[in-house]
């Protein structure tokens, strides 16, 4: 916290965001859903989605990265990756796998109120055949500071935690829950 506090001072630095770390509630969801282990495969961001959308979002002169080779993407994919270990639902040699695309990452922290939103697509493919592919959207809004090193800390906060709230809606929806029931 201490050097995002500095960074906020200094401007101009990169800001990582934390390794991704299994989530209880993530945890709980995953064992009551019903569904089978699975595998994760490739995740990208979308086609459509606007250029660098996976590689940096800019924060008061400040730049929030993933840790994960750079990329938004592949932070989804290891966040879900993590949480679905932790719950004993990740096999990498399951006949269903959940890849992904990142359609929505935005983070801005202005003077009032904090936005942040993440979206992606998810697609589970079992034994060669899509059976699920949805969009999936999660935001969050919070009262920023006028203070940088207040808000810039506050808003990389709000917009990693968004990436376990995406997969806790995907671990939640029920169409996923039917595409990969036991």
């Amino acid at each position: 916290m201490a050097g995002l506090a500095f960074a906020g001072l200094t401007g101009c630095a990169q800001l990582p965001l934390g390794k991704p770390a299994a989530s209880f509630g993530n945890i709980e969801k995953a064992g009551r859903s019903g569904t089978a282990p699975v595998a994760v495969g490739p995740f990208r961001p979308d086609p459509g989605a606007a250029p660098g959308i996976d590689t940096g979002l800019s924060v008061r002169s400040n730049v929030v990265v993933s840790p994960i080779q750079g990329s938004f993407a592949q932070y989804l994919r290891q966040t879900l990756i993590t949480d679905l270990q932790a719950a004993g639902l990740y096999d990498p040699a399951s006949p269903s796998e959940i890849s992904g695309f990142l359609t929505d990452s935005t983070l801005d922290v202005p003077l009032d109120t904090g936005h942040a939103s993440l979206g992606a697509r998810f697609v589970v493919v079992r034994l060669g055949k899509a059976v699920y592919d949805k969009e999936l959207k999660v935001s969050a809004s919070w009262p920023s500071s006028f203070v940088g090193m207040d808000a810039i800390p506050s808003g990389v906060n709000q917009y990693g935690a968004l990436y376990h709230t995406l997969v806790g809606k995907l671990l939640d929806d029920p169409d996923y829950q039917a595409a990969n029931s036991k």
